[in-house]
């Protein structure tokens, strides 16, 4: 026996113990296998050498004889796989977090209750940033919104007009996470084998034979998008198309335009005619011509990239980034100075007007995205002295002539555009007045705006004109479907003043009543296009209903709120309508169909409660999903109503009126919905009764504990900006 040997023997032995404690620390150091045969074990890990060699598994003796020596080593190895694939894609998870390790502080072994599992820490949905012990909950202008949007990627700022926070505070009192199945990527077949990537390839499409059906895809995209773009010249477009048919050469920049628009139109008709038209291939021929594109600012360059921008926000599979797109786009504006009037002497007057609807095309998309993302404005007011486009259809022959109080009151193509710039400019200044992020002017500026209260009436009021105002198609045009796309944007900045902001965090019942009412009319309205098969699924459409039904369940849950005055029919029917409008769009926008599954699950808890409360009874069998209701019409009329809606608001007289307010129904005493010192807008125990005491927010008779989890916002709201922040490298590459 060498040195070393003896040196491990009389470690082993110590040489001072009784014989029995050295025999029995031969057993528990030898593997089982070694044991059995009598061999000397030389423990070595993952596998000692005489059951490496043999190729059977290494289970220790002693105590452990049933778990495998390399078990700890294979614990840490699966354990660093799974952060590896949480650093990949959730990278906003701190994995430095969590529980500490137990070996290192315990030298002696292992814990105390080694044989129990850490118990994990309860998953409420909220970050850290928004415990109830945030002292910055106080000031909601210094909450920052950093998600995680894309695999790897770096954090994405959105602001607080985007919704998030609003969305945050509204769920967060759920306490746990609506469990709703992840989509399952593209995997291997049922029958085992995988589907090609080459099937998977777009391949660019050429012209239609027929130059009939390039102009009826054609006059898609102007009969939709460009009554609220009108960025092109409708008859020099027309014109392109014809030369192209005729084999004349028009150059690589005019066809991208032409397939942008086909592919645009295809991408329309074919979900109002449930036929898939090619729009990706008219795309991909478009992507081939668009190195010419980017070479230097152009307007016919701008022009390309709104084009882009407008395919990306009607096609969820385009990778484009909007984001990126439009600030591309803005500083192409910027640079040719289309926010200013230029000099008459150098352009002509065609060319001065189609500047003006270039540029107010880029500022309202500026406002919309802005308002959206909940980020600052790109382009400020006070930096723009350009008027508005003139009144007038692109087929007029004296076009440029016609002045805007000389035309008669007909409604050209541009009415609806020109009226919704007017809005933007109004959307431009209540994202300024009340979604700022600092209050500390500098010394050379003079805020208009001093009275907040007196600003806030007069927005409102001019919301109101503005809605009077809207030009009215007749009820048997095909464009008269736009009436309904003004009224929903007028809705949606009511919903933005009127909710919990910055400024006015504590909303009165007034205001609620008013937004709820706005929030259903919303959702009406949106539903009534899905019926006459008007609707434009696009992202900025998801985004504005999942935002209607939360802004419903504030409404109705927070302290003051509407809940004594709500018809809970006319309730569930908006959110039955709204949950079919979003199945439909989850035809083509796999987050809508998500966002869908979301709020099926609260609004069946939130119906369960209502129904509860309501008729005095134990928790109901709510399905999350409705048997389909009648449509609420049948037609694309939208009924008229008053500056605040109050129809869907009153409670109908054959049932008791729900008093939640004083925590008294009938006579019977209940815990009131929210403590008195609860916070309607700060507090991250928005909806803690929600759940109740002692079980009440049950479905189906379950415990909401063990067959639901609640929402992570954060997960939720991705969905939305996913599409709107892609990476932009691969369309300049």
């Amino acid at each position: 026996m060498d040195d070393a040997a003896v040196e491990r023997s009389d470690v082993s032995t110590g040489q001072i113990p009784p014989r029995a404690f050295k025999a029995r620390s031969r057993i528990s150091a030898a593997c089982v296998r070694c044991q059995k045969r009598k061999i000397r074990c030389d423990g070595a890990l993952p596998a000692c050498s005489a059951c490496r060699k043999a190729g059977t598994p290494c289970v220790g003796g002693g105590t452990s004889r049933d778990i495998p020596r390399s078990y700890v080593q294979d614990l840490k190895a699966r354990i660093a796989w799974l952060e590896s694939i949480v650093r990949e894609h959730v990278p906003s998870v701190d994995l430095d977090g969590g529980p500490q390790d137990q070996c290192h502080s315990t030298p002696g072994g292992p814990p105390k209750e080694s044989g129990r599992l850490p118990q994990p820490q309860q998953d409420d949905g909220v970050s850290d940033t928004y415990s109830p012990e945030d002292g910055s909950l106080n000031d909601i202008t210094r909450q920052i919104g950093l998600v995680s949007v894309t695999t790897g990627a770096d954090l994405r700022y959105l602001g607080p007009s985007s919704g998030l926070f609003f969305t945050k505070f509204v769920l967060a009192g759920l306490g746990r996470k609506i469990q709703v199945e992840k989509q399952r990527s593209l995997g291997p077949a049922k029958d085992g084998f995988s589907i090609p990537a080459g099937l998977l390839v777009v391949r660019p499409q050429d012209l239609p034979p027929d130059q009939r059906h390039a102009r009826w895809l054609s006059q898609a995209y102007f009969d939709t998008v460009h009554l609220q773009f009108p960025f092109l010249h409708e008859p020099t477009y027309m014109e392109i198309l014809d030369k192209l048919y005729d084999g004349v050469e028009v150059g690589p920049t005019s066809e991208f335009q032409v397939f942008m628009v086909l592919a645009i139109g295809a991408t329309i008709l074919a979900r109002r005619v449930k036929i898939p038209l090619c729009a990706e291939g008219y795309c991909a021929s478009a992507m081939a011509r668009l190195d010419s594109i980017f070479q230097r600012a152009s307007l016919t360059g701008i022009q390309c990239i709104l084009l882009l921008q407008m395919y990306a926000m009607n096609n969820p599979s385009s990778g484009l980034s909007l984001w990126a797109l439009h600030y591309h786009c803005l500083a192409w504006t910027i640079e040719l100075g289309l926010q200013r009037n230029a000099p008459g002497h150098l352009f002509s007057a065609p060319q001065q007007e189609l500047r003006t609807r270039v540029f107010w095309c880029v500022y309202t998309i500026d406002r919309a995205l802005c308002t959206l993302m909940g980020r600052p404005l790109g382009l400020m007011d006070e930096q723009c002295d350009l008027r508005l486009p003139l009144d007038i259809n692109d087929s007029d022959p004296d076009r440029t002539q016609t002045r805007a109080e000389d035309r008669n009151d007909s409604l050209t193509n541009l009415s609806s555009a020109i009226h919704l710039f007017k809005l933007a400019r109004l959307n431009s200044e209540i994202k300024c007045v009340l979604y700022c992020t600092g209050r500390q002017y500098p010394p050379y500026t003079q805020p208009a705006t001093t009275d907040l209260v007196q600003w806030k009436e007069d927005i409102l009021n001019r919301l109101r004109r503005w809605k009077e105002e809207i030009p009215r198609h007749p009820a048997a045009s095909e464009r008269c479907y736009v009436n309904h796309l003004c009224e929903i944007k007028y809705h949606e900045l009511v919903m933005l003043v009127l909710r919990p902001n910055p400024v006015f965090q504590h909303p009165t019942k007034a205001a609620l009543r008013e937004c709820f009412a706005s929030a259903m009319a919303c959702s009406k309205l949106y539903y009534e296009l899905y019926a006459a098969n008007k609707l434009h699924y696009s992202w900025i459409s998801v985004h504005s209903l999942f935002l209607c039904v939360i802004t419903m369940f504030y409404c109705v849950w927070t302290p003051d709120g509407v809940a004594d005055e709500v018809d809970v029919d006319t309730l569930m029917r908006a959110l039955k309508t709204t949950s079919d409008v979003l199945s439909a769009t989850g035809e083509y926008w796999p987050e809508a169909r998500r966002s869908r599954d979301v709020l099926d699950r609260i609004s069946a808890a939130t119906m369960s409660r209502f129904t509860s409360r309501f008729y005095g009874t134990q928790s109901l069998k709510v399905q999350a999903r409705p048997p389909p209701t009648p449509p609420i019409s049948t037609t694309t009329g939208v009924e008229q109503r008053a500056d605040i809606p109050n129809a869907d608001l009153v409670p109908q007289t054959d049932f008791p009126t729900l008093q939640l307010d004083n925590g008294n129904i009938d006579g019977v005493y209940m815990s009131p919905i929210y403590e008195t010192h609860a916070d309607s807008f700060n507090t991250t125990d928005m909806l803690s009764y929600f759940m109740g005491f002692g079980g009440d927010g049950n479905i189906n008779n379950a415990q909401m504990a063990d067959e639901y989890s609640y929402p992570s916002v954060d997960e939720v709201m991705q969905n939305f900006f996913a599409n709107g922040l892609q990476g932009f490298e691969q369309i300049i590459q």
